[in-house]
């Protein structure tokens, strides 16, 4: 799982994805109901995890910070595409042990129905190529490269490395 920058390095040991439409009954006069599809709602993902090892106090409060930073970014989910979402909840639950910090998150897409193409910048993670991002998000590979001059190997990408989109 990852959002904007940060991965975890163990999966959340619970993840629930919510998935609504927005549906109204419409009252008439004198005339039967009808139902009325007005779209998807928002996604909503929350979950529960654990951080683990020698600095899984260090990865709560890298979590923390980005929690605290706000605004929306890019929510990768195991076997799904990304999508644009929102932090909306972390919770530190119970009290951290030796090399053991439980948290619990919550998620809230950022547009409804409309699924993220991946634009602006996305950090690497190690080993990532530019045509790992080109199959990810439908992008030309010519013009990826076109708009990524800066990136030296386009096949071994380095961790943190700015890909920006065509």
């Amino acid at each position: 799982m990852r959002f904007r920058g940060f991965t975890w390095r163990v999966n959340p040991t619970q993840l629930n994805v919510e998935c609504q439409r927005n549906v109204k009954e419409a009252l008439l006069p004198f005339a039967p109901g009808k139902t009325v599809d007005l779209g998807p709602k928002k996604r909503r993902v929350t979950g529960q995890g654990w951080f683990t090892g020698p600095d899984a106090m260090e990865q709560w409060r890298e979590l923390e910070a980005l929690f605290a930073q706000g605004g929306p970014g890019s929510l990768q989910l195991p076997g799904q595409e990304p999508f644009w979402a929102v932090m909306d909840s972390l919770k530190l639950l119970g009290e951290p042990g030796k090399d053991l910090v439980k948290y619990g998150f919550g998620f809230t897409e950022h547009k409804a129905g409309e699924a993220y193409r991946g634009q602006g910048v996305h950090k690497a993670a190690a080993g990532e190529s530019l045509w790992d991002y080109a199959w990810r998000y439908g992008w030309d590979m010519e013009a990826l490269r076109r708009a990524n001059p800066h990136i030296r190997d386009i096949a071994d990408l380095r961790e943190g490395e700015e890909v920006r989109s065509p």
